[in-house]
């Protein structure tokens, strides 16, 4: 198996998964979504827009060296825009992914200091982590929230 189908694979289940959060998150309020809660990032907004933002960090690092201001949370007030960008984050990830071959995947990019893999790896692993923060808001708002072993995923449950 090449390394390229792993990286794919694992992009595969963060978007599965991720639909799945917004699921969860349409039982909310706008005003439920963005308020504050004690733990990590806070609310689910600022959650979902720290993912965003660390996804767009690291792949502007890989496509041009350079970081990109983080976005900012209160720029986006509703669950839609906020799924907007998000959206159009991983889209924009899952895009770069595929024009990848498996010998770049070792590149060591200048100001790095990791291989291409290693970053891919960092961002769907991140996203996994906080994307367990999420299920937890989620269950004290009563909300529907399920297992993420990536199992599930490879049975396509």
């Amino acid at each position: 198996m090449q390394a390229l189908t792993i990286i794919k694979s694992l992009f595969a289940y963060n978007a599965d998964f991720d639909q799945r959060i917004w699921g969860s998150i349409e039982g909310l309020s706008d005003e439920q979504f963005c308020a504050d809660y004690p733990y990590s990032q806070g609310s689910l907004r600022n959650h979902l827009v720290h993912i965003a933002s660390v996804e767009r960090a690291w792949l502007t690092g890989l496509q041009t060296g350079e970081r990109p201001k983080h976005l900012d949370p209160l720029e986006y007030p509703t669950i839609a825009s906020v799924r907007d960008v998000f959206n159009q984050m991983r889209g924009q990830v899952t895009s770069y992914i595929e024009q990848l071959s498996d010998e770049q995947l070792d590149d060591v990019l200048p100001g790095m200091n990791l291989a291409r893999w290693q970053v891919l790896v960092q961002i769907a692993n991140h996203a996994t982590d906080h994307r367990a923060q999420i299920l937890r808001i989620l269950h004290d708002y009563g909300q529907k929230t399920f297992d993420q072993d990536i199992v599930l995923h490879f049975w396509g449950r």
